[in-house]
């Protein structure tokens, strides 16, 4: 049944003409629409990923070479750009990698095939498709994470033994413009909140997830409602009808307060199914589309855990922003003051500067970014309703106890793409007790003192010391395919990690072929905890 799931999931989309569809949540697809949807005087909302399709088409963008394919007589045949109301298209990953780890050294691969499908019902529903399943050998620090974690990042569940895995994800959504403010969907698939390369509300790190998701977008607001099932799979051992289900339901609330502000509020809350004890299921309370989740929790005694986070985002000059966000699990003043490291306070902090067509070169685009996330954040006394799916942070790939500095400068000239980024992180640590570090772990698993109560003192970010991490990563590629950002792509990764004692290790990635960015891909990854 597995294996013919897989087969009829085996199914992808891209499409340029329906009004009630997504572009792929992709940074190579959006891409060409990137610079005009951000430039002064714009009301689009950035920071809410995927884009809808209709909001992108009511830009001014003549960018005839990131916006059809190398393969017209294909994309005519599969309706891509004579519009037809069925859409159809391929999806293939086929590269070598050559990996000198500081350990061994050896040969690897990724090879993938997959196609989308997409069709207009009505003038306002569209349906939409999309899988891909994949055979990859990782390269040493990757395949070490897929031992430690059961899943391959952001792709699915690790299926086989190692050296060589095989995974799959598939997405799909029912989309609804039901008036001319408002959007619904239902589906599979990934969504993200944020201006910055990282999001410390939802990030695209983590597996497809179903979801419900109501839009809003009113003068110069916009208002998302995400429902969302969660699964954990901590001693299913694969099997998936053994994964704890857990939920989410998430507020986005946008506002482009003048032509260079953009402010924003976010408030998420996850809960367990229950178990067997106390079967609890969806909660009906969490479906108010309007209201603060904090309170609902006190009305009916519950012991969910609520995040609440607010962003602030400034556009200067022509093309740049300056974007933050700040997300609060607790947090308590006079603590935050007396600088003590008290466990309790619990947030996440997000300032970055981004630049388009920087020192006016076209194509050019500049990103800083610093992450700093608090130890114990986005974890829960039941870990079950911790912040993560499929064994991944919905966050930050690096949980918490951290900070990171990221650099990444990008520069496209017609259908080459040149880029280089270089992140920076100091990592806190784990130990027989948690420092903050798991996000798997609850938070009262903390050092016993002398009187046999938890430590509550001492724990501030990078501390214990775990070392730090080095990612640099160049890339260099041709555009073949703008709707699924498939290009021909050469690239070298150096990864350093320098441990608080001990050898340094080090790694030397080569990756050659074709490489499809249909989804996002994100190679800066450690491994944090070991799920049983």
């Amino acid at each position: 049944m597995r294996g013919l799931a897989v087969a009829v999931a085996v199914a992808m989309a891209f499409l340029l003409h329906g009004q009630s569809t997504w572009l792929p949540l992709s940074r190579e697809v959006e891409r060409p629409f990137a610079g005009a949807m951000q430039r002064v005087g714009s009301n689009a909302h950035t920071a809410v990923r995927p884009y809808r399709l209709s909001d992108v088409r009511a830009l001014e963008v003549n960018d005839s070479a990131n916006t059809f394919s190398l393969l017209p007589a294909l994309d005519r045949w599969a309706g891509v750009r004579n519009g037809r109301s069925f859409r159809w298209g391929p999806l293939l990953d086929a590269q070598v990698l050559y990996d000198i780890d500081s350990a061994k050294s050896g040969v690897g691969h990724r090879a993938g095939a997959g196609f989308w499908l997409e069709k207009d019902l009505l003038d306002k529903l569209s349906f939409h498709v999309d899988a891909q399943a994949w055979s990859e050998r990782f390269p040493t620090y990757l395949d070490t994470l897929v031992r430690a974690t059961q899943v391959t990042p952001g792709e699915g569940y690790g299926f086989g033994e190692a050296p060589a895995y095989t995974h799959y994800d598939w997405n799909g959504y029912l989309s609804w413009d039901p008036g001319k403010a408002f959007n619904l969907t239902v589906g599979r698939g990934k969504n993200s909140f944020g201006e910055g390369y990282r999001s410390m509300f939802l990030s695209d790190e983590a597996y497809s997830y179903p979801y419900l998701k109501v839009t809003t977008t009113v003068w110069k607001i916009k208002y998302v409602n995400l429902f969302s099932m969660m699964n954990d799979i901590r001693g299913a051992d694969g099997d998936v009808a053994d994964f704890n289900r857990k939920y989410t339901s998430m507020h986005y609330l946008s506002w482009n307060a003048g032509k260079r502000l953009n402010v924003a509020l976010f408030e998420s809350i996850v809960w367990s199914q229950g178990d067997s004890l106390y079967p609890r299921g969806f909660d009906v309370n969490y479906l108010n589309p309007v209201i603060f989740y904090r309170p609902v929790e006190f009305a009916v005694g519950s012991p969910d855990n609520a995040l609440l986070g607010g962003g602030l985002n400034v556009k200067v000059g022509k093309q740049s922003l300056i974007y933050s966000q700040v997300l609060l699990d607790e947090f308590l003043m006079r603590e935050v003051r007396a600088g003590n490291g008290w466990y309790a306070n619990k947030q996440a902090l997000q300032i970055g500067v981004v630049s388009r067509n920087a020192f006016k070169v076209t194509g050019l685009m500049l990103r800083a970014e610093w992450n700093y996330v608090r130890p114990f954040m986005y974890t829960h006394s039941d870990t079950r309703q911790n912040y993560s799916h499929l064994g991944q942070p919905l966050a930050h790939p690096y949980g918490s106890n951290f900070q990171e500095l990221l650099l990444y400068g990008e520069l496209v000239d017609a259908r080459w793409r040149h880029s280089l980024r270089a992140s920076m992180a100091w990592l806190g640590r784990d130990s027989t007790y948690s420092n903050g570090n798991n996000i798997f772990r609850p938070e009262s698993d903390r050092f016993i003192d002398a009187d046999g109560d938890p430590q509550n003192y001492g724990y501030h970010v990078g501390s214990p010391k775990g070392g730090t991490l080095l990612h640099v990563e160049m890339r260099s590629g041709f555009l073949v395919d703008p709707s699924t950002g498939t290009r021909i792509e050469a690239s070298y990764m150096l990864r350093m990690r320098t441990p608080d004692s001990g050898d340094v290790a080090m790694a030397n990635v080569f990756r050659l072929g074709l490489v499809c960015y249909f989804r996002e891909r994100h190679p800066e990854q450690e491994v944090r905890y070991v799920l049983d």
